[in-house]
């Protein structure tokens, strides 16, 4: 493995940096390392929001208490939970096996478990905030509501000065029988007064999967794709803002749109037509929840609208629905044909 070489230029000559630990400056993990990621979880992975950190209140089946503690979790953009485990300097040889353990622990967390468990993390970091705050800020990161599937498929992130072949080849495997695992390497250096922090994925690497063939069960497939499209279904929406193609104050209405469903159009149609309300919305512009549904006044992303008609008529919620499909214009063209639309002309500036 290639040796990092860390530089500070601005002198006659580049001046060598020299690797140092957090100990040797009297850092330590959680009150130092973990608030540095809290306040900028980009350090490891743009996109994450910290929803909770130290979480230990665990329980068994019969309610004993379960004495382990999770370092951070957090929630990607596309509706994953990522639990973060945190070591000072060099990783024990057993840190992923504490990580899929958290993993099959919070694969259990409903929507309203992630709710309560942020708006406590919130409170404790002396921010007002009540469940219903602490649910509209996981959707507005991702767009929309949760679905369950992704959360019952947390990933893993692994963050430690350095990890042992024995930590290195379980990522590997792990990630081969589709349980994602990231390790991220921190490294500090010092030069002339000066202290400096590296961070780097050291697995996977970048463009590693053009040359290796990664065995993947269906339903890890599946959930991923899931995820591209709840991603799809955000651009989509934002597209539209950016573009002008629906102006706020705009009507659109339902129609029925082929996909794999667990509901039957024909019945999601009738039920429409009983009462014209139900196939009316109206856009609004806001980037979250851009759809006024005329049947009950309340605002809703694309998605999140679809699923709320067919619970309302199957008394199911499902957990997938490819929303901008649903909602038409005058002219038949749905939000996410009219997201492909360019750009409306900027007005002349003479």
């Amino acid at each position: 493995m290639a040796v990092e070489r860390v530089s500070v230029v601005g002198a006659a000559q580049p001046l060598d940096a020299r690797e140092i630990r957090l100990a040797d400056l009297g850092l330590r993990e959680r009150a130092d390392l973990q608030k540095w990621i809290i306040a900028d979880p980009s350090l490891i992975e743009p996109g994450l929001l910290v929803l909770t950190e130290e979480y230990d209140k665990w329980a068994t089946s019969n309610g004993d208490r379960v004495r382990d503690r999770l370092d951070l979790l957090a929630l990607d953009s596309e509706g994953h939970l990522v639990v973060i485990e945190l070591k000072r300097d060099d990783a024990p040889g057993d840190v992923h096996l504490q990580a899929v353990t958290y993993a099959a622990m919070v694969s259990r967390f409903t929507e309203e478990d992630l709710a309560r468990i942020h708006a406590d993390f919130l409170r404790r970091s002396g921010r007002e905030c009540g469940m219903s705050e602490a649910l509209e800020a996981i959707r507005e990161h991702c767009g929309d509501e949760l679905d369950v599937a992704l959360l019952k498929q947390p990933r893993l992130v692994l963050v430690a000065r350095s990890f042992p072949s024995q930590v290195t080849s379980s990522a590997v495997w792990l990630n081969e029988m589709g349980i994602d695992v990231k390790l991220v390497q921190f490294r500090l250096w010092a030069a002339d007064g000066t202290h400096v922090m590296t961070t780097s994925v050291l697995y996977p690497v970048p463009g590693l999967e053009e040359f290796t063939v990664v065995p993947a069960r269906a339903e890890k497939a599946e959930t991923a794709q899931r995820a591209a499209n709840n991603a799809r279904n955000r651009r989509a929406v934002l597209r539209i803002i950016d573009n002008g193609s629906v102006k706020p104050g705009q009507e659109l209405r339902f129609r029925s749109f082929p996909e794999s469903m667990a509901w039957s159009n024909s019945d999601i149609d009738r039920w429409v037509a009983e009462d014209s309300r139900r196939g009316l919305a109206t856009w609004t512009g806001d980037r979250n929840r851009p759809l006024r549904w005329e049947y009950d006044g309340q605002l809703y992303a694309p998605t999140s609208l679809v699923k709320e008609m067919v619970e309302q008529l199957t008394g199911n919620r499902p957990s997938h629905a490819t929303g901008p499909r649903y909602w038409v214009d005058a002219d038949g063209r749905d939000l996410a044909e009219l997201a492909d639309l360019p750009g409306e002309s900027a007005p002349d500036d003479r």
